[in-house]
């Protein structure tokens, strides 16, 4: 585990999906093994016990069910960077493998300025015929639109079997009370700045400062993982 000064905690992740991304700030690991046991558990359970799923037999469903489930778990990466959370689904083959059936890569990026809750529910309780023990964390993001809906309750990010799912948490709300402080400093200083200041301040964009904290945030990051490495 990596701690830096401020509560930002981030553990050191396995996933290389985003050392290109020039935004970086830290990578999260999905447990893949067991999300890949755990949802082909549940979906064999599904076919066997549901009537409604027992047509999925005569197109050979069974026998490509794992496959597709390995396939979709492990096209998913998620991380933190300086813009807010980044999660993305990359092409990934679906149904029995062929090139036509592929599913294209999907991209999304939530603000910490705009999230107003990230929490963890705890597995508990069974997922299907009291058979199949639940064995993944979750992680809701919400923002403004988050909300009940007439399905149940929609939330902007859900995030299914993350390695350490309350570093995830805490270092969303570590980052977001980073901003929220720097915001309140710049709007502090502004009254008793001088004329060449402000003049400096209109002319420079509004994100400066912020991406200066990050990028800072983000090198001392990548240095304790390296020594945490070695």
């Amino acid at each position: 585990m990596a701690t830096v000064e401020g509560d930002y905690v981030a553990p050191a992740a396995r996933d290389t999906y985003f050392q290109n991304e020039p935004n970086l700030i830290a990578p999260f690991d999905f447990d893949y093994d067991r999300i890949i046991e755990f949802t082909t558990q549940l979906r064999m359970a599904q076919v066997a016990f549901l009537p409604c799923m027992w047509f999925s037999v005569c197109c050979c469903y069974p026998c490509y069910l794992k496959q597709n489930v390995e396939w979709d778990t492990r096209s998913q990466h998620v991380a933190l960077t300086i813009d807010g959370i980044r999660f993305v689904k990359e092409r990934r083959k679906t149904c029995c493998g062929l090139s036509c059936t592929d599913q294209g890569r999907e991209s999304k990026t939530v603000p910490y300025d705009k999230i107003t809750d990230c929490d963890v529910q705890e597995p508990a309780g069974t997922a299907c015929c009291c058979c199949i023990e639940r064995v993944l964390s979750t992680v809701n993001v919400d923002t403004a639109s988050s909300g009940p809906t007439d399905g149940g309750v929609r939330h902007e990010l859900v995030l299914h079997g993350l390695v350490d799912a309350h570093a995830f948490k805490h270092s969303v709300w570590a980052m977001k009370r980073r901003l929220a402080g720097t915001t309140g400093a710049v709007q502090t200083s502004m009254p008793v700045s001088s004329p060449v200041q402000l003049e400096m301040q209109r002319m420079a964009p509004k994100n400066d400062l912020h991406t200066a904290l990050l990028t800072e945030i983000r090198d001392e990051l990548k240095l304790m993982n390296q020594k945490m490495d070695r």
